[in-house]
């Protein structure tokens, strides 16, 4: 009985976030098809007949087809360069175990402190030094090193759940460590890192201030900049904004929807397992 009031407890939880998460989403997309005068009437309060007009208007007026090319280069840019230095780094604490593990596991959580804020100006005077202003590559560098720590976290807690005696083995039958990763870890590992690649391009899709502060070029600009260009010094053309920001949550939320099977199979692996 007991465990039945709890499963009705958990369906009712699991139904209050799922409305609560919901309502946001389906506030904007019910205002993107409504005229400006019309946008705080509630989402259930349909417009008719709606007005459909605002994507385009928005795509065409926010250039929202090279923003959102900017906008994919850079996640994809950023995804490669964390993967790439967090499955080492995580590799390297998990199963490697170097001297001065400890440290070097504090050395890779010190980033996670520093507020980005504290940042902002230096960051600018150093890339534009580089001459990487107005540079998709060097908002995707940003990007990744603002990610890089707790990517690391994450599978350095994904792959200790990996067996040591699996790589112990293939090391007594000479294999090198390089091909331990390839062919034992990252396959074993897949759901983890699934996990990461996912939060790491929707975080990276959703920057708004390294891209604000590093690109000032329109050419370059990627979605979350491009939907400042809805707004004037004395108003916001709010049907556009809300028709523009929902052309933006599009590809995130496919891309959840693609791979959360794996993304929820990596994240609780990661956490329940040791």
């Amino acid at each position: 009985m007991t465990s039945l009031r709890r499963a009705r407890w958990s369906t009712v939880l699991l139904i209050v976030l799922a409305v609560v998460w919901l309502y946001p989403v389906v506030w904007t997309l019910t205002n993107a098809i409504r005229p400006t005068a019309d946008i705080y009437r509630a989402p259930w309060d349909l417009t008719w007949p709606p007005a459909v007009e605002n994507i385009g208007a928005a795509w065409e007026r926010g250039q929202l087809g090279s923003a959102l090319a900017n906008s994919t280069a850079v996640t994809a840019m950023t995804v490669a360069i964390v993967l790439a230095l967090s499955v080492a780094g995580a590799y390297s604490l998990a199963k490697l175990r170097p001297p001065g593990r400890a440290a070097l596991f504090v050395l890779v959580l010190a980033p996670l402190i520093i507020p980005t804020e504290v940042l902002i100006v230096p960051l600018f005077s150093m890339f534009r030094a580089l001459g990487l202003i107005n540079s998709l590559p060097g908002l995707a560098l940003v990007n990744a090193v603002a990610n890089v720590s707790f990517a690391t976290l994450i599978l350095t807690g994904y792959f200790r759940t990996i067996p040591q005696d699996l790589v112990d083995a293939a090391r007594v039958d000479g294999a090198g460590r390089l091909d331990v990763l390839v062919r034992i870890v990252i396959p074993l590992a897949r759901p983890g890192i699934v996990a990461v690649a996912v939060i790491v391009a929707v975080l990276t899709w959703n920057d708004f201030a390294g891209a604000l502060v590093l690109l000032q070029d329109p050419d370059t600009f990627t979605v979350q900049v491009a939907l400042t260009r809805f707004s004037t010094y004395y108003a916001t053309d709010q049907g556009l904004t809300f028709a523009g920001m929902a052309i933006v949550i599009v590809p995130p939320l496919l891309l959840f929807l693609v791979l959360q099977r794996s993304f929820f199979r990596g994240l609780a692996a990661g956490v329940i397992r040791r």
